[in-house]
């Protein structure tokens, strides 16, 4: 049995990687804020495990813990014996506001928590075999068509989000050789729902944040709308089935390791934007074509999507080698098709649409503006 230690168990990839962790018989310690009792933890796992289509019983939830700690202050609030039976960290836990006004939250955790949490395990956990950074493709920045698994080296980024990942990424590979304590970053393409049911948290990131777009235009009242983005650029999509299933079998590999290792966890097959969102707009009963704004209604959704616009636009491949030779079989290719991208699109609008209707006011959408297109 394996003790994780994991952050950002009530987060989407993080509550489905304490689920299935769980189910595997394995033994989770989640450090979360504001959660003295563990409620949102538990109960963030709980439907994370229903979404995969399995249920915890008591036996599988006795083995998870949560600790409350103040991720700017570990070192004063993650007691020393919580990591001491500790043999793998997975670092899932990200800040991911795109605004550049909101630098400061995301160096403090996304750096600086995370270069804490490193240090501790490597002087504390004594049985520590390795930690698992969850970080983003998208350090890669723009301008770099080919993508491999290697350090990038001054990335042109554009926001909050990616430059602090890359910032995290950096310091880890730098104190590295004087903590010693191995340490794999594990970098998602833009993650989806479960590849058979479709499940996601409902948060509005990435793909999803594309398909509150069109949201926005049915609440508008629009027939058609004109989204102000690129059809034919291609998507890299990924379920987070598929990523919590690669995370775990990282566990298990026989093969050699280096104590240095970046890994790219992405889906297969490319798919083009319209293919990818047509589902959405068909399950809205819109109406939808590319290109600039025709009207004040397509005019409002070019100002909500223009952070994001970048990143739609722009066809990146990601080269994932490393982690097929370390994984083999067990690694498992992904396929991308409109109709797996569909699941997880009518999950998410099914689960958007039950919050509009229980909200007391039709609430704007500034709030999901800040959200990160590849966050886990």
């Amino acid at each position: 049995m394996k003790t994780i230690l994991i952050t950002g168990a009530t987060g989407f990839l993080g509550s489905a990687l304490t689920a299935r962790s769980l189910a595997e018989g394995h033994r989770v310690k989640a450090l979360s804020r504001n959660d003295p009792a563990g409620q949102r933890v538990r109960a963030a796992v709980d439907t994370a495990a229903r979404g995969f289509g399995f249920s915890l019983g008591a036996e599988p939830l006795s083995r998870l813990s949560v600790f409350q700690v103040d991720f700017q202050d570990l070192p004063g609030t993650l007691a020393p014996e919580v990591l001491e039976d500790v043999t793998h960290v997975w670092n899932v836990a990200a800040e991911m506001s795109y605004s550049l006004k909101k630098i400061l939250p995301a160096v403090e955790q996304n750096v600086r928590a995370t270069s804490m949490l490193y240090a501790l395990a490597a002087r504390r956990a004594r049985r520590c075999e390795r930690f698992y950074h969850v970080s983003t493709a998208y350090t890669a920045g723009f301008g770099v068509e080919q993508v491999r698994e290697r350090p990038h080296v001054a990335p042109r980024v554009i926001n909050a989000y990616q430059l602090s990942k890359w910032m995290a990424e950096s310091n880890l590979l730098l104190h590295h050789p004087e903590l010693g304590l191995p340490v794999t970053l594990f970098r998602p393409s833009v993650i989806i729902g479960h590849h058979d049911t479709g499940w996601s948290s409902g948060a509005s990131f990435g793909l999803f944040f594309l398909a509150e777009a069109l949201l926005l235009g049915k609440r508008r009242h629009a027939e058609h709308v004109q989204l102000d983005l690129k059809a034919d650029s291609l998507l890299n999509l990924v379920c987070v089935d598929t990523v919590v299933r690669r995370a775990l079998a990282l566990l298990e590999t026989r093969a050699s390791r280096e104590d240095r290792e970046i890994f790219h966890c992405i889906g297969d097959e490319l798919i083009p934007l319209a293919g990818a969102l047509e589902p959405a707009w068909s399950a809205l009963g819109l109406q939808a074509g590319f290109g600039p704004p025709r009207h004040a209604v397509d005019a409002e959704l070019q100002r909500f999507l223009e952070k994001n616009k970048p990143f739609a636009d722009t066809t990146w491949h990601f080269h994932a080698d490393r982690l097929q030779a370390v994984l083999g079989e067990a690694y498992g290719p992904q396929p991308m098709t409109p109709e797996i991208a569909g699941r997880s699109l009518t999950h998410f609008l099914a689960h958007r649409l039950r919050e509009l209707a229980r909200a007391p006011v039709d609430p704007a959408p500034e709030a999901a503006r800040e959200a990160a297109p590849g966050a886990p």
